[in-house]
């Protein structure tokens, strides 16, 4: 194969500073004389993944070709590949190819090209191949995987998927066709789509194996010493025929699987358009409609079944290089490495040189829904005494109850073994005496919204806990500094904000009001930390980060409809943010109470130019529930209530109104010291409102429509 390989010095000569992935070989007898290549893929960086780019492709072409002798020459039977644990690939090099992509002349359809060829070299080797996944294995390192005639994998490790339409690619080098063709379109779906799109969301390892990506597991953990050996001599026996590897979803891999007419396309045919109109629904819902990798990828994916591999080859390489040109591509990039990678583990607002308390014990003010699954984040992550407590022993024996089935429940999901679930039930207790808070190190409140009640819980408090006791709040939306100004103690309580559902959002909000000291605000850091959290710093203001801003969203939405316009229309002019749902659909996702309540609260503490929509007001008053249908928009029941006189604004000029709105509401709080960079705005959106990863950061986004420029 080498002596028609393309030339690809035109790009690997554009990137001296990559960090190469190269590939090393050891030959390995096995019982009855069966000899393994093993390729292994490593790097010389500290604590830096396994990547693939140009010059790291290269390396593998090279290893490959060299193999392919070795095999020609009867010297192997059988050729693996693997990588260094804790990573088998970990995919395309996003820096370096959002740099390439930035001058015109770099040939940046030779990384496709590079792609394709690597995967099919393997496919054409004379030998059976297996990957061993043996870590992470993401994108191009999946694909890398998938082409190889067999993978085996090991319990213990995560990070197995597809995420390139998340970052504003597509599974490129094969995997868009590859896949669903080994797996059946459902579970290809799940990977390509579901998952990227629900906060991109990655298989383990039993998954992969369960959905049928890997043929087998090993006994033995992937830290263990036995895994490497588990996995070659299971290899060997397929070499031998000894191991038939069972694919009951698998289907041709290389023609058409039923022509353009429809023809001879049977149950599959059937299966692949159910999967494929269910994914359109699902584009529509989670991004608006507006990721363009989104909707290349489900097309690809509707024409798969319908082409040769060589057929869906070309369409992939048509539409690579315009997606890695493109600015959601580049937004995307500065979403992942800039902020979700970087700026999440170097928070600002952490105190330096302090040292945080030690959390021994927890309390939590209240046993409602909230309550009830803070109370399981901090029992399962801390595995410490946890206690809840309300006003009525109901109330805390329904907290305890539903605590105790999600334990059952991750025992059935085999998160936790029965042994580890009765243990940790043993930890959590609950109360109507808040004096049984006495030895605890942190309490957080999760009652009723209003600044009052929480006045009155933390004046209780006070009197029960310990002097080193740091007190929290879960407020969304009240001012933290109103909660505590009669307290003695004020010094020691903190805003500890999460998102619901708590176990899926992983943001959470650390508020410091004026008077809040660095051990506390450093505790709160690291206790988060210890959650699986990741924090972002504010000072105390209405709404803090998140729902400040998703207050404008919805005060604009519901000031467009009080002006006239249909929801329909609002819904449109709202697309090009990307947000996961509509305006409509996300009070409804939060209760019309709830965000009526957000609206007047930001109206009370920012004023009139957070509108509270009579609308709004009128369909909560009327307890109609939902309000959003599925095409976006106001239910019938919903629509007959609403009142407005005219016929409101266009969808432009809506859309210029949320977005100079939320590009005025970032400047006033970057300008009242509520964060100190964009970037904990950015952040705080994308983990906490499901900012999408494609538009960038959304002071990125509105920087490209011109928004701050406009309201200067």
């Amino acid at each position: 194969m080498s002596e028609t390989r393309p030339d690809y010095s035109p790009l690997t000569e554009r990137c001296p500073d990559e960090v190469v992935t190269q590939v090393s070989q050891e030959i390995l007898e096995l019982d009855q004389g069966t000899r393994i290549a093993v390729l292994t893929l490593h790097n010389d960086a500290d604590r830096r993944p396994e990547t693939l780019g140009p010059r790291s492709i290269q390396a593998l072409l090279d290893a490959v070709e060299g193999a392919r002798k070795l095999a020609e020459n009867g010297d192997v039977d059988g050729i693996m590949l693997e990588g260094t644990a804790p990573t088998f690939a970990a995919g395309l090099d996003l820096t370096l190819v959002s740099t390439l992509a930035e001058d015109p002349e770099t040939p940046l359809e030779l990384v496709g090209r590079m792609g394709h060829d690597f995967v099919e070299s393997i496919r054409a080797l004379p030998v059976p191949t297996c990957a061993r996944v043996n870590g992470t294995a993401l994108g191009g390192g999946l694909e890398l995987a998938l082409s190889a005639d067999y993978r085996v994998g090991h319990p213990g490790t995560k990070n197995i998927g597809l995420p390139e339409i998340r970052l504003g690619l597509i599974p490129g080098w094969t995997g868009i066709f590859a896949l669903p063709r080994l797996i059946g379109p459902e579970n290809a779906a799940r990977v390509i789509f579901q998952n990227p799109l629900n906060n991109g969301k990655m298989l383990t390892s039993a998954q992969a194996n369960e959905i049928g990506i890997l043929d087998a597991l090993t006994s033995s953990d992937v830290r263990s010493d036995d895994a490497r050996t588990e996995a070659v001599e299971w290899f060997g026996r397929v070499i031998r025929g000894e191991i038939r590897p069972e694919r009951p979803q698998e289907s041709d891999q290389e023609s058409p699987l039923w022509s353009s007419d429809g023809q001879d396309g049977g149950e599959l045919r059937t299966r692949f358009e159910e999967v494929a109109d269910a994914t359109d629904t699902l584009i529509r819902r989670k991004t608006s409609g507006a990721s363009e990798a989104c909707w290349v990828a489900l097309d690809i994916f509707r024409k798969g079944p319908l082409e040769s591999r060589a057929e869906s080859r070309t369409r992939q390489l048509d539409v690579l290089e315009g997606l890695a040109r493109g600015d959601q591509f580049s937004s995307s990039v500065y979403s992942m490495l800039e902020l979700v990678q970087r700026r999440s583990k170097h928070p600002s607002m952490v105190p330096p040189e302090v040292t945080p308390a030690e959390i021994e014990k927890v309390g939590v003010v209240g046993a409602g829904l909230m309550a009830s699954q803070l109370a399981l984040l901090f029992l399962t992550r801390l595995q410490v005494p946890v206690l809840i407590s309300d006003v009525e022993q109901s109330r805390v024996d329904k907290g305890l109850d539903w605590i105790s089935k999600e334990l059952d429940k991750n025992v059935s999901k085999g998160r936790l073994t029965q042994e580890q679930a009765e243990q940790l039930g043993t930890l959590v207790s609950g109360t109507t005496d808040t004096s049984e808070y006495a030895d605890c190190d942190f309490v957080i409140e999760a009652v009723f919204e209003e600044t009052k009640v929480k006045q009155e819980v933390f004046a209780d408090l006070e009197k029960s806990v310990k002097p080193d006791c740091i007190l929290a709040t879960n407020t969304s939306s009240l001012l933290v500094s109103e909660m505590i100004e009669h307290l003695e103690h004020p010094e020691r309580v903190v805003g500890f904000h999460f998102f619901n559902p708590v176990a899926v959002l992983p943001l959470v909000e650390i508020v410091r009001t004026d008077s809040t000291t660095d051990a506390a605000i450093a505790t709160a850091f690291a206790l988060a930390k210890k959650l699986g959290k990741i924090a972002v710093g504010a000072r105390d203001s209405s709404g803090f980060i998140v729902n400040r801003i998703l207050g404008v969203v919805l005060s604009e939405a519901g000031k467009a409809l009080d002006d006239g316009a249909p929801a329909e229309r609002v819904v449109e002019a709202y697309q090009p943010l990307g947000f996961p749902m509509d305006s409509f659909a996300l009070i409804d996702l939060v209760g019309l109470p709830i965000g009526v309540h957000l609206l007047e609260s930001l109206n009370t503490y920012q004023g009139d130019r957070f509108h509270v929509s009579e609308n709004f007001k009128r369909l909560n008053d009327s307890k109609i529930s939902p309000i959003s249908n599925q095409k976006g928009g106001l239910s019938p029941e919903a629509q007959e209530l609403i009142s407005a006189s005219g016929e409101g604004s266009s969808v432009e000029e809506i859309r210029t109104d949320v977005e100079n709105a939320l590009a005025s509401e970032i400047s006033r709080m970057l300008d009242e010291g509520v964060v100190p960079d964009r970037q904990d705005i950015d952040l705080a959106m994308i983990l906490g409102a499901g900012w999408p990863f494609f538009n960038g950061g959304i002071t990125r986004y509105l920087d490209r429509v011109g928004a701050f420029e406009r309201i200067r």
